[in-house]
């Protein structure tokens, strides 16, 4: 609104000096072109108004980029910087040689190195009696391996499952007390990002133990099934020992029945 009554007013003033330059004119003496002059000074005045209307909108622009800047840093400091809280993430319970570590021995290793004769004298610190005992003669009995090496390998077996179930329980303990400092970090976080963070970290060690958890499941169903196989094993060597014997029964009864037929009583003797 002020812009344009002060353009109205400089425009009256200009009509009123061009109606007393008129009798200057009409006198002879020299006078400026009222009329150009007035219209030079219009054109700037309007040139004047368009920049005011230009300051204004930038300046308005300028206060709206102000208020999206403070927003950005007011959501950056509720929200937090994401890289710079995985920089902190301490990750040094789950370096990768921890992630990768195997537990105990292999399944083919173990039937492969079984100690056959070994069970014999396997006592289990004093649970089982030693087997290996000598005959009525005093000396030692020559075992076959091969009737042994089934409960040697479930011996082995078994002793893996105890050494893993130890070496696990260990690093669960490690987990468990890391996962108690997560949590209480979790407590305190002040950022989205820390929360973000550590949230991903429990999420890690609780994936460790479940791993770790079925690393001794695993153990123990490699025990229970040699168990099995053991036992399906020994029930077949019965079915085969029992057919064995009579067939062996049937051969001898039929060479017994040969021989008798041989000896006759009346036939003479030379």
């Amino acid at each position: 609104m002020k812009p344009r009554i002060t353009l109205r007013l400089t425009l009256l003033a200009l009509a009123l000096a061009l109606c007393t330059a008129r009798p200057l004119l009409a006198s002879g003496m020299p006078v400026f072109d009222g009329g150009n002059l007035a219209n030079n000074q219009v054109m700037h005045l309007e040139t004047i108004t368009q920049w005011v209307n230009s300051i204004a909108q930038l300046k308005a622009q300028i206060e709206q980029l102000k208020t999206q800047v403070s927003i950005q840093s007011d959501l950056r400091a509720w929200a937090g910087d994401p890289a710079k809280a995985a920089q902190r993430l301490a990750l040094d319970i789950l370096n990768e040689p921890d992630l990768t570590r195997e537990y105990g021995r292999a399944r083919d290793s173990i039937a492969r190195n079984a100690d056959s004769l070994g069970i014999l004298t396997n006592d289990d610190y004093g649970v089982f009696r030693n087997t290996d005992v000598p005959g009525l003669d005093g000396g030692a009995i020559a075992h076959d391996p091969t009737l042994y090496r089934r409960y040697t390998v479930l011996d082995d077996r078994q002793q893996n499952a105890r050494a893993v179930a130890d070496a696990t329980r260990d690093r669960i303990q490690e987990l468990q007390q890391e996962i108690a400092l997560t949590l209480a970090d979790l407590k305190t976080a002040s950022t989205d990002a820390e929360v973000q963070k550590q949230n991903g970290k429990l999420a890690v060690l609780n994936g460790q133990l479940a791993q770790l958890e079925n690393t001794r499941r695993r153990e123990v169903d490699e025990v229970i099934l040699q168990q099995i196989a053991n036992d399906s094993r020994h029930d077949e060597e019965q079915v085969a020992a029992a057919e064995l014997r009579a067939n062996d029964d049937h051969i001898a009864s039929q060479r017994m029945t040969t021989f008798v037929r041989t000896l006759n009583p009346y036939k003479p003797r030379n």
